[in-house]
């Protein structure tokens, strides 16, 4: 995996390249600071795989290094790791708004990097092979079932999309205490399956896209997070502060995915079908692992497509 570490402390670059190459990673390249990582990422002949980038620097802060780096076409979906010592939550909020992939506090802890990167690997080694997928079935002259059912979309173009990956590494970052100021919504698209198999994987896909366009369209503030899990279920991470506003997240959304019905129509193509669940906060029973939120948040979605027809066109 070729990595960029990017920190303008070069003491502490040392300590941590040694440190990647006593867990296997040799292919590592640092910078001192954000100009010359953006210098390094442009004349690089073959791409970094994975970027892990302080967040505290002179000049370029890591945070606007990230931004930076997400608007480049070609690292748009590479892993970006921010490795920092600043652990309050208007960090963390600030990296994963800017594109993170996960987040690290130092000083250094080679079990908890070695887990981390090992995802990384997982991740690239994922899209890799989605990659090849649709190069294959591109060749053939057909885009219909380049996307699995259960795969992830892209999220980039969404105000707030975020991968699934990194809203539950956020909420990790979080801890459990500083968990209990978020909430989650689930979404979920009841006929997702059946649009998949009559129309194929493109056509869901951007289905899949104007629902999360229709759900960030309800949530008119900047501090929400919107990740699509794959299979029709969507979850959103919002503070707690804006719960009350999620009481008409329903009837909304029902409002805005109405306006597609006659687009869907002249392209004989069916509209997806949402139902909203029930707020899910952290408590007793998943306070220990902020990250079930999100499966709570999903499962409170699907039993409400049971409870309420009204989400049904």
């Amino acid at each position: 995996m070729r990595i960029l570490a990017v920190d303008d402390d070069p003491d502490f670059l040392a300590l941590f390249v040694n440190a990647l190459d006593g867990m296997g990673y040799t292919d590592v390249t640092t910078a001192l600071s954000g100009q010359r990582a953006i210098d390094l990422i442009e004349d690089s002949q073959f791409g970094f795989e994975c970027l892990i980038l302080d967040i505290k620097m002179p000049e370029m802060s890591g945070i606007d290094l990230c931004k930076i780096i997400r608007a480049h076409p070609d690292y748009a979906e590479v892993p970006i790791v921010m490795n920092t010592a600043m652990a309050e939550k208007r960090y963390i909020d600030d990296a994963f708004a800017a594109g993170a992939t996960d987040y690290l506090t130092k000083p250094i802890d080679e079990v908890e990097i070695r887990s981390r990167l090992g995802m990384v690997q997982l991740l690239i080694k994922e899209r890799l092979r989605a990659d090849l997928s649709n190069q294959t079935v591109g060749g053939s002259g057909s885009a219909s079932h380049s996307i699995g059912f259960y795969d992830s979309i892209p999220m980039k173009r969404i105000d707030g999309g975020i991968d699934v990956l990194a809203m539950e590494n956020y909420l990790n970052a979080l801890g459990i205490f500083r968990a209990l100021s978020v909430i989650a919504v689930g979404v979920h698209v009841s006929n997702a399956r059946e649009i998949y198999d009559l129309e194929g994987g493109a056509v869901f896909a951007e289905a899949m896209l104007d629902v999360a366009t229709c759900i960030s369209d309800c949530l008119p503030f900047s501090a929400k997070m919107i990740a699509y899990k794959g299979g029709g279920e969507f979850v959103c991470l919002l503070p707690k502060q804006r719960e009350r506003e999620c009481l008409a997240l329903g009837d909304t959304l029902l409002g805005f995915m109405t306006e597609f019905q006659r687009l869907y129509d002249d392209m004989e193509v069916r509209l997806p079908v949402v139902s909203v669940g029930t707020v899910v906060s952290c408590r007793a029973t998943n306070i220990t692992n902020p990250t079930r939120l999100i499966n709570e948040a999903i499962r409170s979605a699907k039993e409400n497509e049971v409870k309420d027809a009204r989400y049904a066109f």
